[in-house]
């Protein structure tokens, strides 16, 4: 044989070191040791072939046998990943034993705090913290992490883990410390029996919060990122949490807002003393009503003291001070009504309304206020569905389910209508709405402890909603600390969560806000290349008295001005742009027309005194754009009494 084919050969015959140039992987402790065993066999040398062998072709050879050792190498690969498979659905479902008991612990926490079992909350936080770690832990092993590799289905591992990551900092962090707080300082603590506020552990609970926020926010920001899951299963377990974690924060976040507020507003810096205003939705006002009653809460070295609720003609100056400065800008939006301190709810911006009815009592009782708290008749019934019914000097019996249908509607009938008018009968339906204010605060307030309490904070904040509770602090620091939690009733809205304004005053003084309805409704929508949203919107202003009940009222219910006819309401009507938005190609139907003007650096259209008879709708059709990147659009209105005609 020549040396040419001895080279030849050569080039066919490698050397063992030429075969494994670096050395063999380690094992995959998650692969079978028969799966390696043929992965590592398959790449032997080959020794003792003849020359003959050698001659058939070893170039076709070595083609044919590329396909089989394809194969194997996808052989090989598919017995990993079941490997892997195998183990990661015994892992899955301790994964999901472990989510279920999370999401359990999730409930009883809930379950507890709404019982007030603050020892058993406090453990049900615990036993989700180191359920949270566990789950942790179990997707940070070498086994999720092969399994995230994987196409499609390795996103929901990455998200999966950094969900429960989230959920494990929020324990960890924020529910745990917190319920620790509520367990040392429970809310049965927080009032004496003599409705003495213990200022001291009420700071340390808004504290323990204000603590926790932080964390809390950043974990819900982290978790609404994720994209959703695409295996069904994952998102079934996880979808929850990622709810519950938003639920949380959005609740947290409000309370935390509150806290630097906890401390003056509940008198620890000083006592304090805050005007109750009831406003009368049947006398419909932009603000949500005439300020038929007044009367105030104390509170005097940590004690809670209520007064007597009045009329507003016997504690409030006429005349709206000088001191508040009425712009001629607000009297053409306005009208004169801004001269007149009752009045003043003509504009719906309650911290400006609030800081001119503190000036006008202040100035008539000599009495200085540190703030304002609106409520309407609704909240008269919810408060006497806490505390029970009470009855008025005429015996009429008003409770949780009555009150705003009698205080709104049935005693201007029974005293007010033609058939039942007579001199003085005006003065007595307004004292007995006086009357009904102070017996609700009065019952409440005499049986308040840590259960009402908390009932009374929720349906405060249920109150915030609608605008038919609306708080304003003469401090202007605090106030503006309180403008953060939206319940101040102002007009200007944060232009990330923007909310069209949509307000309704009778211009002619009567009772017909029973009959008054407002309805807004986003048509559709579209999505801008700035990032911002077009929205058609219309908003319907109805006037849902009959002729039939024109008839019968007297002068008092539906009001009369010679001049003016007694079915027609006359209304003044605003439409505010959300912050940071516009509004644009308004129509409005029954000859109704708008003009464009501005509040506070707002947009505002504007119709005044526009014919709505009985029966009579006005609809506006307009298009609301968004700042860029803003949340969903809201609304807010004028309260109404629609739901309680139903």
């Amino acid at each position: 044989m020549s040396d040419m084919d001895n080279q030849s050969r050569g080039r066919h015959f490698k050397t063992e070191e030429e075969r494994h140039p670096e050395p063999l992987q380690p094992r995959n402790p998650y692969v079978p040791s028969s799966v390696h065993d043929a992965y590592d066999s398959s790449y032997k040398p080959v020794y003792g072939l003849s020359s003959s062998s050698h001659a058939q072709s070893p170039r076709r050879k070595d083609r044919k046998k590329a396909p089989f050792v394809l194969l194997g190498a996808i052989l090989v690969l598919i017995v990993a990943i079941s490997g892997v498979g195998v183990s990661a659905f015994f892992s899955a479902k301790n994964l999901k034993a472990k989510a279920s008991g999370a999401m359990s612990a999730i409930s009883a926490i809930t379950d507890s705090v709404k019982a007030q079992d603050f020892s058993s909350a406090s453990q049900a936080a615990q036993s989700l913290a180191d359920l949270t770690r566990e789950m942790t832990d179990g997707l940070d092993s070498p086994l999720w992490t092969v399994v995230s590799l994987m196409p499609v289905y390795g996103q929901d591992i990455t998200s999966a883990r950094t969900l429960v990551g989230s959920l494990d900092k929020v324990a960890t962090d924020a529910l745990v410390p917190v319920l620790d707080a509520l367990e040392a300082n429970p809310p049965a603590e927080l009032i004496s029996s003599d409705k003495t506020i213990n200022v001291a552990a009420a700071t340390q609970l808004f504290e323990a919060v204000g603590d926790a926020a932080p964390s809390l926010a950043e974990c819900a920001e982290t978790v609404e990122s994720l994209p959703q899951f695409a295996l069904p299963q994952l998102e079934e377990i996880m979808g929850p949490a990622r709810q519950k974690l938003s639920e949380v924060n959005a609740l947290v976040q409000g309370a935390a807002d509150f806290s630097p507020l906890a401390a003056p507003v509940l008198g620890a810096e000083g006592n304090r003393t805050y005007l109750i205003v009831a406003q009368n939705s049947a006398e419909m006002r932009a603000s949500g009503g005439f300020p038929g009653s007044m009367g105030t809460l104390r509170i005097q070295d940590g004690k809670i003291e209520l007064d007597e609720f009045s009329k507003v003609y016997d504690v409030m100056e006429e005349a709206t001070p000088a001191s508040m400065g009425i712009t001629d800008a607000e009297r053409a939006l306005f009208g004169g009504f801004m001269d007149v301190a009752r009045d003043a709810g003509m504009d719906p911006d309650f911290p400006r309304v609030a800081a001119i009815w503190a000036a006008a009592y202040e100035e008539k009782t000599g009495v200085q206020l540190d703030g304002v708290i609106s409520v309407t008749p609704a909240v008269v019934q919810d408060l006497l569905a806490i505390a029970g019914s009470i009855t008025l000097e005429d015996g009429t019996v008003v409770d949780g389910s009555n009150a705003t249908k009698v205080l709104q509607h049935d005693l201007y009938w029974n005293y007010l209508s033609k058939e039942t008018s007579a001199s003085g009968n005006g003065d007595l339906t307004d004292a007995l709405f006086a009357q009904a204010a102070d017996l609700a605060f009065e019952k409440f307030f005499s049986g308040l402890n840590s259960g009402t309490l908390m009932q009374f904070a929720e349906l405060m904040a249920k109150g915030v909603d609608n605008r038919s509770v609306m708080f304003w602090l003469s401090d202007e620091t605090e106030q503006d600390a309180l403008s953060a939690l939206d319940c101040s009733g102002s007009v200007l809205t944060d232009s990330s969560e923007p909310a069209v304004g949509t307000y309704f005053s009778l211009w002619i003084g009567s009772k017909m806000g029973w009959y008054i309805d407002i309805d807004n409704q986003v048509l559709s929508s579209s999505d801008n290349a700035d990032g911002s949203r077009t929205y058609h919107v219309q908003t319907t202003f109805a006037n849902t008295a009959t002729s039939d009940i024109i008839e019968t009222a007297g002068d008092y219910i539906s009001g009369y001005l010679d001049g003016f006819d007694r079915d027609n309401l006359y209304p003044e009507l605003y439409i505010y742009v959300p912050s940071g938005g516009s509004i644009s190609t308004l129509e409005a139907s029954n000859g109704a027309e708008f003009v464009e003007a501005e509040h506070e650096g707002l947009q505002v259209f504007h119709a005044s005194r526009p014919n709505l008879r009985a029966g009579e709708s006005i609809v506006c059709t307009y298009e609301v754009t968004t700042a860029p990147g803003a949340a969903e659009l809201t609304f807010m209105s004028t309260p109404t009494l629609t739901k309680y005609r139903e």
